[in-house]
């Protein structure tokens, strides 16, 4: 597998005629080729994509280069050539607009060589033409989804099966939340009865947990449960609250009492008071208290710093404003520490909710999207027989856009893409800026030793 780089901003010399031909030259089959460029430090880059069919290549360029005409060059030239067939071809667009574009595209380039080629290349031009209202050119989700319809009993799936609109599967998962929200609000789980009891502005405790769930259902392709690190939260409760205790306790002692920094003690003195004043006949509320120290790590007055003349007893103004930001990055920390302990809390509680919208979606014979990249993705890794099938099949993969594709995307044309069947793991290189050859991840670093895929 080899990459390649096209340059920026390139444009015909003037009065140069835009994609020069000669018959019998299978390489020209764009404007890629064949046209005095302004910049030429790409042409061997260009020429290898017209003319290098036995080697995969990633293309990386920046928007306007020319990487779909590119890519449209690649195929028909490839035809041209009689290294492969337009009905053995597979062409990943990002939207079925530009799935649509590209098979235009593709067409007039075909009409535009035709009359130039020699007849054995003019007859394999005519069969691509025939093919091309059926040729592979879609989305990724369009190609697995024919995978599925052409193996539902392999995948395990309802050989009937749907696609669900993204209204549908929203309305579905939603049902599947509220089923289970009414469920456990007699007896919430620890994650859960920690949310509940946080207040926000912005969205209420059962919008975090249904957002929560929405961000699950999205990486579903990621079941493994979220390690859990060892954190004593009431013990960071008990050592937070002692220590803010003994920071309000300074404004009594201030020299000014309208001084801000003296402002910013009394309230963190007053929540304290507050907050502890049924501690006498009830237990600490360490859920309560989580909920709270969020808001107060949000207050204006943190930013507060006061008189430099002011003191506080036998403090200065700089001693105290040392131990209040000490107090505030002990704070912030145990709010970090305390939303990555309840991360894992909420990942294991919405499960539930998340095996109810599967069963409902069974139930209605439906997939969604997400759905049809993993249930391809796990028949095409499991089934032997079915990879081999479709490597044998499709001889040629090209993805345009690739830095659009997540891993598991990826993982399913590098899968397909790879010469021997038994291939399991690979590499690919980070994402670039624009790339020739397909969104939930920067890099992909995927299980298929990348010896050599077929063109991509």
């Amino acid at each position: 597998m080899r990459s390649l780089r096209l340059s920026r901003r390139l444009r015909p010399l003037r009065g140069a005629p835009r994609g020069a031909k000669t018959a019998g030259q299978p390489g020209a089959a764009s404007g890629l080729a064949g046209s005095p460029m302004t910049d030429p430090t790409d042409a061997e880059a260009r020429r290898r994509i017209l003319a290098e069919y036995g080697t995969s290549f990633f293309v990386e360029a920046a928007a306007g280069t020319g990487k779909t005409t590119a890519l449209v060059g690649r195929i028909v030239g490839l035809i041209r050539a009689g290294a492969g067939t337009l009905n053995r071809i597979v062409a990943v667009t990002f939207t079925e607009k530009a799935a649509g574009e590209m098979k235009l595209r593709l067409r007039s380039e075909i009409e535009k060589v035709r009359p130039l080629a020699a007849r054995e290349e003019r007859d394999r031009l005519d069969r691509a033409l025939e093919e091309l209202e059926l040729a592979r050119i879609g989305t990724i989700h369009a190609f697995c989804g024919d995978i599925l319809h052409e193996r539902p009993i392999e995948a395990g799936i309802d050989p009937l099966f749907e696609v669900a609109s993204e209204d549908e599967a929203e309305a579905i998962a939603d049902a599947a939340f509220e089923n289970w929200f009414q469920k456990i609000l007699s007896d919430p789980p620890e994650g859960v009865r920690r949310i509940l009891r946080r207040r926000s502005g912005r969205q209420s405790p059962r919008e975090q947990l249904r957002g929560a769930m929405q961000a699950l259902r999205e990486h579903r392709d990621f079941p493994e449960p979220w390690r859990r690190e060892p954190f004593d939260r009431s013990r960071a409760i008990d050592a937070l609250m002692n220590d803010l205790a003994q920071l309000g306790a300074l404004a009594a002692t201030s020299s000014w009492p309208e001084d801000y920094l003296a402002r910013n003690l009394t309230e963190i003195s007053r929540f304290v008071e507050e907050s502890t004043r049924l501690e006498s006949v009830r237990d600490r509320d360490y859920d309560g208290l989580e909920a709270e120290l969020r808001s107060v790590s949000r207050w204006r007055s943190w930013a507060w710093k006061g008189a430099q003349r002011t003191t506080f007893g036998t403090f200065s103004r700089n001693e105290v404003l040392v131990l209040r930001d000490q107090a505030k990055a002990n704070l912030d920390a145990f709010i970090a520490a305390s939303d990555a302990d309840l991360a894992p809390l909420l990942h294991d509680a919405l499960q539930a909710p998340i095996r109810d919208y599967e069963f409902l979606k069974t139930k209605a014979g439906r997939l969604d999207f997400l759905d049809l990249l993993i249930k391809t993705r796990d028949l095409i890794r499991a089934d032997a027989g079915v990879r081999g099938e479709l490597q044998q099949r499709f001889s040629h993969f090209f993805v345009d856009e690739f830095q659009d594709t997540d891993p598991l995307q990826a993982e399913i044309l590098l899968l397909l893409a790879a010469d021997d069947p038994r291939d399991r793991l690979a590499r690919c290189p980070p994402k670039p800026r624009q790339a020739l050859s397909g969104r939930r991840s920067e890099a992909v670093d995927l299980p298929v030793p990348a010896r050599r895929c077929r063109s991509l």
